[in-house]
């Protein structure tokens, strides 16, 4: 049921969630710089950007500002900041175009699929631990790539990927299910 609380756009949480996204342009100028120290503070968004996703959800339920946006801007968000974070690690650190294409129509499928279920059954899907875990590989992945650790980033890359394309597939599965009246 959906309640006037529900249906909020500006919420701390939803906030939190938007921050990450607009912050990308000044983590990409700082990452992009010849001077490796301005990279510390690249890092330091990366800590704000994981700290502001955990915050955000734990906010949301705590205050009780879980929103039907929230349930779309935090993980649409999470793939913006994914995908701009690889089309970076692309550019500037040798993060192979294939990795970056197979993950990106994986993220397109994902929202396809969640707008399918939702025009359908007016459900927003949720999150499944696999997929939140195959997530944070691709994100640790995704940083080893732009702090240029390049020997832990080449050795992780194609496991990382196949378990997030696996995580893309379990999705599919379930959201399949949640449109057929299943789960």
């Amino acid at each position: 049921m959906r309640t006037e609380a529900s249906l909020r756009f500006w919420t701390i949480p939803n906030v939190l969630s938007m921050s990450r996204v607009g912050l990308l342009p000044v983590w990409w100028m700082l990452m992009s710089s010849a001077d490796r120290t301005l990279w510390w503070w690249g890092g330091g968004l990366v800590v704000y950007g994981i700290a502001s996703d955990v915050l955000d959800g734990y906010l949301a339920r705590r205050w009780h500002q879980i929103s039907e946006w929230g349930k779309i801007l935090d993980p649409v968000g999470d793939k913006i900041v994914a995908a701009v974070v690889s089309v970076f690690c692309v550019m500037h650190r040798s993060l192979p175009v294939a990795a970056l294409a197979l993950t990106v129509a994986r993220d397109l499928g994902l929202v396809a699929a969640g707008w399918i279920v939702y025009r359908r059954v007016r459900v927003v899907p949720s999150s499944i631990d696999f997929g939140r875990y195959a997530a944070l590989a691709w994100g640790i992945t995704l940083a080893f790539y732009a702090f240029d650790c390049q020997p832990y980033a080449r050795l992780i890359l194609w496991p990382v990927v196949i378990v997030y394309l696996a995580a893309g597939v379990l999705y599919v599965v379930r959201r399949r299910r949640v449109v057929s009246g299943g789960v």
